[in-house]
């Protein structure tokens, strides 16, 4: 990371920390509509309760989203929910 830092030419480059690359990289995953599992063999979190902390509010209305999906998909089939 030291490297890319280095070649980036943006003046504040090195100012930046690859952790906050760590708790974007979790944002963004979690936007694309990736799951705890995904996100984590991506970010190498070991756990879910550090994605949980980067995620927050993403990660529950990712998931909100998701499970209203599935439950419209299943009242669309005519079974009940």
């Amino acid at each position: 990371m030291r490297d890319v830092k280095a070649g980036l030419e943006f003046d504040r480059a090195q100012e930046y920390v690859t952790h906050g690359l760590r708790k974007n990289a979790t944002i963004e995953l979690y936007l694309a509509g990736c799951d705890d599992e995904m996100v984590k063999a991506v970010t190498g979190h070991s756990g879910v309760e550090m994605l949980k902390k980067y995620g927050g509010q993403v990660r529950q209305r990712e998931l909100a989203r998701r499970a209203q999906s599935a439950r419209n998909s299943k009242e669309q089939d005519g079974t009940e929910t």
